[in-house]
């Protein structure tokens, strides 16, 4: 691993996230031997039960996207997480506004602090916010929304009584429980009850990003500036494609078993495109890999892994 500086690359991050899920599904000690990385393509050679060899290659997509104010809000909340003596990789939805100044730094890092744990190994981190709705016709029972209620507006047909605008941009990412997301559905509901035309109700809610604990090392924050768009995915599929010639580039012999693991955005883990995209490509890309899988959202997700017992390391003792 190279030494400290900011902002953190996500390459290291991700291959920390990769190696814990790893270890904990291999049930065998890993040790990083040597680690480089350019900032797009990070290459590893790992140790597994003390005796065998794994290469590890990680992809990160993030960096095609990131500009100048992005890398410095980042390095700003890494150096405060840092300082608190807890690492942290927080994974900030698509398009968000990172803070870079106080108040801004010292509200989500007391909101980190204080991110419950989820059932899955991931951490929420809950930023309160606000959303406001207003009336804007006395006819139908419709709700248009902006932000990150905007794919949930059948929600409140025929529950409201006129025609109401939401704008729920402040929200990037909801909760995990369903609980609280029908919550905040009734609570929009009941403040539609108002009288007059374009009277805006302010309703209170949750803006909930993840994180990992990773117990060593320095914070990462992973994500990307820019918001899902119809051109997009192109761009993805044409970046993976530049990544996996620069990795071949770099392959080195003689492991016992490869990894490969890209690394990319997506404000719900459920909704990630790697995996997509890289099923509808040339599978000779990846050619000679055991493993694949992608780390989004905190989580890995593996796309290609052998039958148990496969590997050396996975063989009965």
């Amino acid at each position: 691993m190279t030494d400290r500086s900011y902002p953190a690359d996500p390459a290291e991050a991700g291959l920390r996230l990769f190696l814990s899920w790893f270890g904990g599904h291999y049930a065998r000690s890993v040790t990083v031997a040597d680690a480089s990385s350019d900032g797009s393509v990070l290459t590893a050679n790992v140790t597994v039960g003390r005796k065998w060899s794994l290469a590890v290659t990680v992809l990160n997509t993030l960096a095609a996207d990131a500009d100048m104010k992005w890398e410095a809000s980042r390095a700003a909340i890494e150096q405060r997480l840092d300082a608190g003596g807890r690492p942290i990789a927080l994974w900030a939805p698509r398009g968000a506004v990172l803070p870079s100044q106080e108040p801004g730094l010292s509200q989500l890092a007391v909101a980190i602090e204080e991110a419950a744990a989820l059932g899955d190994g991931r951490l929420e981190v809950r930023r309160p916010v606000s959303v406001y709705l207003r009336r804007v016709g006395t006819t139908g029972s419709v709700v248009t929304a902006l932000g990150g209620l905007a794919g949930h507006w059948a929600q409140f047909t025929n529950r409201v009584p006129g025609t109401f605008q939401l704008n729920s941009q402040e929200i990037l990412r909801l909760p995990a429980s369903q609980e609280e997301r029908d919550q905040l559905t009734e609570g929009i509901v009941l403040a539609s009850q108002q009288p007059d035309v374009d009277e805006t109700r302010v309703v209170p809610a949750v803006d909930a990003w993840t994180a990992n604990d990773l117990g060593a090392g320095q914070s990462c924050v992973l994500g990307t500036p820019q918001p899902e768009n119809d051109e997009w995915s192109a761009s993805l599929r044409r970046n993976l494609r530049k990544l996996l010639k620069q990795a071949d580039e770099k392959r080195q012999p003689g492991a016992d078993a490869r990894a490969l693991v890209v690394l990319g955005a997506s404000t719900y883990a459920d909704e990630e495109k790697l995996s997509w995209a890289l099923r509808g490509m040339d599978p000779t890309l990846y050619a000679g890999h055991e493993i694949l899988a992608v780390v989004a959202d905190g989580l890995v997700k593996t796309i290609m892994q052998p039958y148990r017992q496969t590997l050396p390391w996975d063989a009965p003792l």
